[in-house]
């Protein structure tokens, strides 16, 4: 046995990836972005952004607290948006599963398939603290505020 090599031939050592954690899974990604739709997003549908905006908000408490606080008109800017790969990610997959369609105007809405796994992610109590932000925010946050707070964006960087 050589003695530079300390763990020998006859061990075999195969690293393995780090654990994601659940929140970049996507299928804990897929499971929001069902119930953000359902919940908060009516007939209509919601923008990417939207999903993004109200994803990123379920992070913390304090994020929960600022899209609240924006979403009832508490507070007229709104800065944390944090475009998050895995929202990409299960969007596509979810596109894939026939959970949800984007529609001509862009917006994302909820296909019968997709309604029944919001359903049933409500009714084995998955997701708690999600769900009850979530029907607190209700349609709250609206396309049209979002559309304010981007204008607002372009016009101040356009300052600079």
């Amino acid at each position: 046995m050589d003695k530079n090599n300390l763990i020998g031939d006859e061990i075999l050592f195969n690293p393995k990836p780090d654990a994601v954690p659940y929140s970049y899974r996507i299928s804990y990604k897929l499971a929001q972005i069902c119930l953000i739709l359902d919940m908060c997003c009516g007939r209509s549908g919601a923008s990417l952004l939207k999903i993004h905006m109200i994803s990123v908000g379920l992070s913390t408490i304090e994020d929960m607290k600022l899209l609240k606080e924006f979403a009832f008109g508490e507070q007229s800017n709104y800065t944390v948006v944090r475009l998050d790969p895995a929202v990409n990610h299960a969007v596509r997959y979810a596109l894939a599963e026939e959970l949800l369609i984007q529609q001509k105007n862009g917006l994302f809405r909820l296909l019968k398939r997709g309604k029944i796994y919001s359903k049933k992610i409500k009714d084995n109590q998955l997701l708690g603290k999600e769900i009850e932000y979530l029907s607190i925010l209700s349609t709250n946050l609206s396309e049209d505020k979002i559309k304010t707070l981007t204008s607002f964006w372009r016009y101040s960087s356009a300052e600079n």
